[in-house]
């Protein structure tokens, strides 16, 4: 079991106390320490361990090959995960919409770019002597979203309102994986989800919000395909629920938060090794793919009359549960993640 990430700040774990006057700071500790204090990926089979197993069979020869193919397939599921959920519905944006006027929602467009750095071994060469090295590959995507406030939510006392004020959220982006030789190139991912207000900001308050979105997009390959090498196919979906609170500081905007991640979809690998005779031994694995992943994240976002450009970072351990593999190379698992969003939003 991997040491827990709260062992490296235990002075931010401890007890705390604030005045009233810095109550909006406690929604901001709490969100941080909340996302670092928690255990990091635990090793274990599961459905990855199991996509290897049936890969190998009774076909020894087949193991390291097949240890290449889960990995890649398990780094994939994360990093792919990552580019979904980057920026969340609404990037930097820790208010929920409203509405314009009674009966009238107000509604936003977001448009930009998206990505997510991973770690992952590299299984784009084929041949019998070729190894797969440790990479960390960049990759990027595209979205739009479109968000509309359903709900003002209730004023509790004057001054503090937005309480379970709530949107609807829509989005439609392209997802891809790295290059390689097999590589299925960009897919279309779609999804859509809530955010709930807990608070509006407003002079003297923070806005506090979260969300739940889920997401999925077409089948995404990786690797080789012919000679002796590693595939690895996934089809993913994530479910992603978040907790953001921020404040304007005009023109600027600044927010941080913390989120919880559920990577599902489908997996497939392949691997192919050469006989004696020159003849190829093949061994398949398909199945359900399933891991659980913590992230923390920051933005910022620049207002200009009804237009905004936001940017926002996430980083993230590797989810849970890993498989503990020994591949071709040297390539481990229970690395980190970055991920972050570049978008102009226009607000109606």
């Amino acid at each position: 079991m991997r040491e827990s990430a709260c062992a490296l700040t235990r002075p931010l774990c401890g007890a705390w106390t604030f005045g009233s006057h810095n109550s909006w700071l406690v929604a901001l500790w709490v969100t941080v320490t909340a996302g670092v204090c928690v255990p990091a990926g635990i090793f274990a089979q599961g459905p990855v361990g199991q996509l290897h197993s049936a890969c190998v069979g009774a076909r020894p020869a087949l193991d390291l090959r097949c240890a290449d193919a889960a990995l890649a397939v398990q780094a994939l599921h994360g990093g792919v995960g990552l580019l979904m959920t980057a920026g969340g519905p609404l990037s930097a944006s820790p208010s929920t919409l409203g509405q314009r006027m009674a009966g009238s929602p107000r509604i936003a467009f977001d448009l930009g770019g998206s990505w997510a750095s991973f770690a992952h071994p590299d299984i784009s060469r084929s041949g019998p002597q070729s190894l797969a090295s440790d990479e960390r590959s960049l990759i990027t995507g595209m979205r739009l979203s479109g968000v509309a406030g359903i709900f003002d939510g209730f004023s509790v006392v004057p001054g503090v309102g937005g309480v379970l004020g709530l949107d609807v959220v829509t989005s439609v982006q392209l997802v891809r994986v790295p290059g390689s030789p097999a590589a299925s190139g960009s897919k279309v991912g779609w999804g859509g989800g809530v955010r709930v207000g807990l608070l509006r900001e407003s002079f003297s308050l923070p806005g506090v919000t979260v969300s739940g979105v889920y997401q999925r997009a077409g089948g995404l390959g990786f690797g080789t395909s012919e000679g002796a090498g590693s595939f690895a196919l996934i089809r993913p979906s994530v479910t992603s629920l978040r907790f953001i609170v921020g404040k304007d500081l005009w023109p600027v905007g600044l927010s941080v938060g913390a989120g919880w991640d559920r990577y599902r979809g489908d997996g497939r690998i392949e691997a192919r090794v050469e006989e004696g005779g020159g003849g190829i031994v093949e061994g398949v694995g398909a199945g359900d793919l399933s891991m659980n992943r913590k992230h923390l994240f920051a933005g910022a976002n620049f207002t200009w009359l009804v237009t905004q450009l936001t940017v926002e970072v996430g980083w993230a351990r590797d989810g849970s549960p890993l498989v503990d593999l020994v591949g071709t190379g040297p390539f481990r698992a229970g690395g980190t993640g970055l991920n972050g969003a570049l978008t102009f939003r226009f607000t109606y």
